[in-house]
């Protein structure tokens, strides 16, 4: 039996090729995320990563919360972060299920807007382009 040639299933003598398509994990998933305060004091980039850490680490625990969150893009209040594919569903269940508090003491949240495991699914939102 020759394992290289597929079989023609119609006994036809017509050689038929067969496609193959792998699909691999990327290494990062993104977030577009907003922080919904009460008070809309502007803060600098570090502390907007250290609330998103404070909220997963709040969620997932010292262990879980040892992971490495990126912020790609940052304009107060709105921000591009970057997590490790493998826990992106834990990450989503943190920035929509926890509220924290800021140092000033105003409650406080994170919005996903939007997600991708591609970088340019969140750059960019078709329903907030305007057409001329």
């Amino acid at each position: 039996m020759d394992v290289d040639k597929p079989k023609d299933m119609f006994n036809n003598k017509a050689s038929t090729r067969t496609m193959r398509m792998t699909i691999t994990k990327q290494p990062f998933y993104y977030f577009a995320i907003t922080m919904v305060a009460d008070t809309p004091n502007s803060i600098n980039p570090q502390q907007y990563h250290d609330y998103i850490m404070l909220v997963i680490n709040q969620w997932l625990g010292a262990i879980g919360g040892g992971m490495s969150v990126d912020i790609l893009d940052f304009n107060y209040p709105d921000a591009i972060i970057r997590v490790p594919y493998e826990k992106y569903k834990s990450v989503w269940q943190a920035m929509t299920v926890t509220p924290f508090k800021r140092l000033e003491g105003a409650k406080a949240r994170f919005q996903v807007l939007r997600s991708s495991a591609f970088a340019m699914g969140v750059a960019a939102s078709s329903r907030e382009i305007k057409v001329l």
